[in-house]
């Protein structure tokens, strides 16, 4: 706990020159080391620090700011400067800027697809009118290409140009577009540069829905290796910070990883396939356990896996474009009911209104699992600017919506509710969604849509919370576990406050996320955080509940007992003896069932929960972490539990 308290001294301190307590305009807000080369990053801000622009060291620096904070700071740039000398730099706000335009260049680079006998090439046109940086060091411009004829594949380029010469061209190639007849394609592709080939691979399988993408340099450009400073990420709230302590595994892009398809395009490196599988895995967590290692120990093989997960997340089944390439979005006219599932052609459906991309979903690239779904594409797109994590960020918070079943009473048309999924995928679904509601460029419908939606799934959860009745245990989310149903759990409706704690973290790290255009999300959600939390904290200092290690963050909770076995209707239990005596009722070998030890199991959950307590000032939360933190079960500590499942070690924060 002390290193924790240690970390947030800091970063308040940070926090405190950056806004109000600074002597000189010029001082850093973060420093950066970098090595010899061209450096373009992205870099996170809290409020008030940044006005116009931001300063590398003393060199010419060029600020493409995405994302400004209600009163006009840069809450989010990409910031590019060449740099000479390896070593460590400050980066100041500044008032003066550069002038100038670096001009658009066209290097001569062509995708060639062989499908059967017939070629279709892409080549990058020198007419590009959407521009992703701008300024007297560094352009970037993007074409979308139709390859020759063909019906739905389309080849996206980006291109960076830097001042004095050097490119850097990136390649996506996408099977995304919502067509009739679109569908899985098996080609040759190659690419190239000039007259050398940089790129070939055969007989590749580019299922519908997916997307992979490739990054080339031309003329000799150097580009410097990038070590980032999160402190001013964390100030934001854009990206929490981990405990120091957490474990520096060897990453590697070698083998075929955990999935067993390796990490070329569209493979799934080190992700679980499919992705509704259960048990632990490293990307289950609020962020994945290779992001929070990169970003506490920032070594270079963990930034290449972080960020080649970020690219893998495009070999995932959830990209839907319209055919003019934009997103669909459910609250425009006939999209009310665009689900992304082939049932949405069951006659049933399709007489109820139901719409949903016209391709051969049997077809598609794995299929994304909203309970399961992980969060790849933001670090690194907050990390790198790239436009290409930045469109992934956005597909995955538009899947949330689209990917939830779109009957009016689950998803409640064009709200966007979340609410019908399991509670887990409520609360990954809506860390996604709120992330990229906060910080995707401003100005786009699309920002102002994912706005709008993240913000009506708050409110609905504030409302539940506030009205659900089940007496004063105050358990919610009844009847959507199948125990259930299942034997001799049937006598009870039993919840999970496991899956809970995704949520209640969930809201508590979307509110923080404060004012997002019109729109301030910390103005609701705190009563379902609250509540959840809430009865976690019981669950600890509560009299009537067993004070048994084992106990207090069990699998299940039995919250009722059903009026009859075959009714959804439930008597909730008034005591929290009555919920211990039911919960623990269920015999299992030589113990009941549900117990379950901290380390290993749901102890990281309930330390999330019980830090909210401890922020709010909830009497016995700081207590209880401390107990919690200082558990040690078959000679394994919380904090060695935490260490290697590093994505749940989210340091302390400072009181709300």
């Amino acid at each position: 706990m002390q290193t924790h308290r240690r970390f947030w001294l800091t970063v308040l301190f940070a926090v405190f020159t950056l806004v109000g307590g600074r002597a000189d305009a010029a001082d850093p807000v973060a420093r950066y080391s970098l090595t010899s080369g061209w450096a373009t990053f992205g870099l996170a801000l809290p409020q008030g620090a940044a006005k116009s622009g931001l300063q590398v060291g003393t060199l010419p620096t060029q600020t493409d700011v995405k994302v400004r904070w209600p009163d006009g700071s840069i809450r989010f740039a990409i910031v590019s400067a060449r740099i000479v000398n390896d070593g460590a730099y400050p980066v100041s706000a500044s008032s003066a800027a550069p002038s100038g335009t670096v001009a658009m260049r066209t290097p001569a680079a062509t995708v060639t697809f062989t499908i059967g006998e017939k070629t279709y090439a892409a080549a990058l046109p020198s007419k590009r009118t959407e521009f992703w940086l701008n300024g007297p060091l560094v352009s970037e411009s993007r074409a979308v290409v139709v390859p020759g004829d063909h019906p739905f594949l389309r080849v996206i380029f980006d291109v960076r140009s830097y001042a004095g010469g050097g490119d850097r061209v990136d390649v996506t190639v996408e099977n995304c577009l919502d067509l009739d007849g679109a569908d899985q394609v098996t080609y040759d592709v190659a690419i190239a540069i000039g007259d050398q080939r940089v790129f070939q691979r055969s007989r590749v399988t580019h299922k519908y829905l997916a997307r992979w993408h490739q990054t080339f340099l031309t003329n000799a450009l150097a580009l410097s290796a990038v070590t980032p400073d999160l402190t001013p990420f964390n100030a934001a709230h854009a990206i929490p910070a981990f405990m120091e302590t957490v474990a520096a595994p060897r990453r590697t892009l070698d083998g075929k990883g955990a999935s067993g398809t390796g990490f070329d395009i569209l493979a799934f490196g080190d992700l679980a396939v499919p992705m509704n599988a259960h048990s632990g895995r490293p990307e289950l967590a609020p962020y994945p356990d290779w992001t929070a290692q990169y970003l506490v120990h920032k070594t270079a093989p963990a930034r290449a896996h972080v960020l080649r997960h970020g690219e893998l997340a495009g070999s995932w089944g959830v990209h839907v474009r319209n055919p003019d390439g934009t997103l669909p979005q459910i609250d425009q006219p006939g999209k009310g009911y665009y689900w992304l599932d082939p049932r949405w052609k069951d006659p049933g459906n399709m007489s109820g209104g139901f719409t949903g991309p016209r391709g051969h979903l049997e077809n598609r690239a794995e299929q994304g699992d909203l309970a399961h779904q992980p969060s790849l594409a933001y670090v690194p797109y907050l990390l790198t600017g790239d436009h290409f994590f930045a469109d992934e960020t956005a597909f995955w918070a538009n899947f949330c919506l689209i990917g939830s079943f779109a009957s009016e009473g689950n998803r409640y048309g064009p709200q966007g509710l979340l609410v019908g999924n399991e509670v887990r995928g409520i609360g990954w679904g809506l860390r996604n969604l709120g992330d990229a509601a906060a910080y995707l460029p401003d100005g786009t419908s699309l920002k102002m849509y994912l706005t709008k939606m993240a913000w009506n799934n708050l409110v609905w959860l504030d409302k539940y919370a506030t009205t659900f009745d089940s007496g004063p245990v105050q358990t919610l989310f009844p009847n959507r576990r199948p125990e259930d149903e299942n034997g001799a759990y049937r006598p009870y409706m039993w919840i999970s406050l496991w899956e809970q704690s995704y949520l209640a973290w969930a809201v508590d790290h979307v509110m923080q996320h404060g004012q997002v255009g019109s729109i301030d999300f910390g103005r609701a959600g705190s009563a379902i955080r609250n509540r959840i939390a809430r009865l976690q904290l019981n669950l600890f200092t509560n009299p009537e509940w067993p004070k048994q290690h084992d106990r207090q963050a069990p699998y299940l909770l039995a919250a009722g007992k059903k009026a009859d076995p075959s009714s959804r209707s439930v008597v909730y239990f008034q005591r929290f003896s009555e919920m211990a005596t039911a919960t623990f009722s269920v015999p299992n070998a030589a113990r009941p069932d549900f117990v379950r030890p901290f380390e290993g199991y749901y102890g990281p959950e309930a330390r999330l929960l019980l830090m909210i307590c401890e922020r709010l000032g909830d009497p016995g939360a700081t207590k209880s972490l401390a107990l919690l933190m200082s558990d040690v079960e078959a000679g394994v500590r919380m904090t060695d539990d935490l260490n290697n499942r590093s994505g749940w070690a989210i340091a302390a924060a400072p009181k709300l």
